[in-house]
């Protein structure tokens, strides 16, 4: 597993994405060096979103600072090779990922967190909401768009998830300060009976409500069959006219893993055991998005957060070859959804809460984990 380094031997890790789960890894390096470690993260930007914030950024409420961490600066604070570019291939028997550019890394340990990409709707028109590396130029896009013109900006969010119900809010918001006098509408667009099927009955209807008292259609019942530059057409049938089309749907994974010889899931990410570690590959770990856990999650960001210290401990456990500890996933997870007003929703365990106090609590929550790891950037 180790090589011969610069300073002795040395065990290479190489931290794919600079997602929430590797950059606890990045933390956890940085505050304990190991001598007989080599980090190096690639990734394909020097900062890198949190998902939390990305509706605030939106709304107008973060700068691109506030909500985006500097991947690049805590490379530097735990001492690891920086490479800016995206990993295309692995070779996880070979133990090598290859960049986009061509060139090529090996590695004795590998961690995955690169998120996911959009699933219905990657190959239709419109933009999508992920990868979240590429969320800001996906604003400035729709923004620029919403400018040009003196007819009613037409905007359609395809989602009701969580994701996609506090987008249309935070465009709701920004859209005014954007475009000043030019009307606009806006559609929530979905192929459940109701938004937020995984939150409580009571958080489903203080959203729905929000929603009506902000003009935001909602159209929901049927699936999307296809979609064109001007519009949206339903499996029912039904049309919707829209200038712009946002895909906030169900996420699947990188296309190019079917290609490594991982063991994946059904919808191709990759399998891992109770310590996040591949079922197939025991020198690679995933998490974030990209992991299958055994105890199947939502994709969201709450449990890439949990799953961080885990994650680091078990690389520095693995570099080491000490036994793994496991990864227990929260059953009940709390969700903050903001409606972009100064207000936002709480649920967890069933219950649901609203005010202005529960957007105070996501904004200290969001800001304090950004914060937190650019303390550290600083550092460097």
């Amino acid at each position: 597993m180790t090589h011969r380094g610069r300073n002795g031997l040395k065990t290479r890790i190489l931290l794919v994405g600079a997602g929430h789960a590797n950059v606890h890894v990045l933390e956890a390096f940085g505050k304990r060096p190991e001598t007989s470690v080599e980090l190096t993260l690639v990734t394909p930007q020097r900062r890198t979103p949190y998902s939390g914030s990305l509706p605030g950024y939106l709304a107008g409420f973060y700068t691109v600072e506030e909500m985006t961490i500097d991947a690049a600066g805590l490379a530097g604070f735990a001492g690891a090779d920086l490479h800016l570019d995206r990993v295309v291939a692995i070779d996880p028997d070979a133990r090598i990922a290859t960049l986009g550019n061509g060139s090529s890394l090996e590695y004795d340990l590998l961690s995955l967190d690169i998120g996911s990409q959009p699933g219905t709707g990657k190959a239709e028109a419109g933009v999508p909401v992920k990868p979240i590396d590429r969320f800001k130029q996906t604003v400035a896009d729709i923004l620029a768009k919403a400018k040009c013109g003196t007819e009613p900006f037409r905007l359609a969010v395809v989602g009701t998830g969580a994701a996609g119900v506090e987008l249309v809010f935070a465009f709701a918001a920004r859209l005014p300060a954007e475009i000043g006098a030019r009307p606009f509408e806006l559609t929530l667009v979905g192929d459940q009976e109701e938004i937020l099927t995984d939150r409580s009955p009571r958080t489903r209807a203080r959203m729905t409500k929000a929603l009506r008292k902000k003009g935001i259609r909602t159209v929901l019942g049927s699936p999307v069959a296809r979609s064109r530059e001007d519009r949206i057409i339903l499996k029912n049938g039904f049309e919707i006219e829209a200038d712009a089309i946002v895909w906030a749907t169900t996420s699947t994974a990188q296309d190019w893993l079917t290609e490594t010889g991982l063991a994946l899931d059904a919808q191709g990410f990759v399998s891992v055991d109770e310590s996040l570690r591949s079922c197939s590959h025991p020198n690679v770990f995933a998490a974030g998005d990209i992991a299958a856990l055994p105890d199947p999650r939502p994709k969201a960001g709450v449990f890439a957060v949990r799953e961080g210290p885990v994650l680091a401990d078990n690389l520095r456990r693995a570099a080491h070859g000490m036994p793994l500890r496991p990864y227990r996933p929260q059953k009940d997870w709390l969700s903050l959804l903001s409606t972009a007003d100064g207000r936002a929703v709480a649920d967890k365990w069933g219950y649901s809460f609203e005010g202005r106090w529960v957007w105070w609590w996501k904004d200290w929550n969001d800001s304090r984990f950004v914060k937190r790891f650019n303390r550290l950037a600083q550092k460097r």
